[in-house]
């Protein structure tokens, strides 16, 4: 039997609010998190990765930001931790590709 992510309510949440959403990608860039922390929606420092509670917060960040149209997040609580989403994969990864030009310049989503 196969075990679900600990992400699968935060991808739920992401689902749930966009409906137009095919695809989320987590991962994790020290560098370009510490850039973004609180210059682009940011969880709850106080919510842990993985819980109810953070879907809860990805739901609040959705009525209370542009997460609609930025389609990117940051987890404050989850160093490192970058969430972006879109049609498909390939729109995903170009919202992180969009981030690494703005603010860095030669790394993705690896901590290097």
């Amino acid at each position: 039997m196969a075990i679900p992510s600990s992400e699968s309510l935060t991808h739920a949440a992401i689902y749930e609010r966009d409906a137009e959403v095919g695809a989320v990608i987590h991962c994790h860039n020290s560098k370009l998190w510490a850039l973004l922390l609180n210059h682009t929606p940011t969880t709850s420092k106080a919510v842990d990765y993985g819980t109810p509670e953070m879907a809860y917060e990805i739901t609040r960040l959705f009525n209370v930001t542009d997460l609609q149209d930025r389609k990117l997040l940051v987890m404050a609580g989850h160093e490192g931790g970058i969430i972006a989403f879109g049609r498909n994969l390939a729109g995903a990864f170009d919202v992180l590709l969009r981030e690494r030009k703005q603010h860095l310049s030669g790394e993705m989503c690896a901590d290097s």
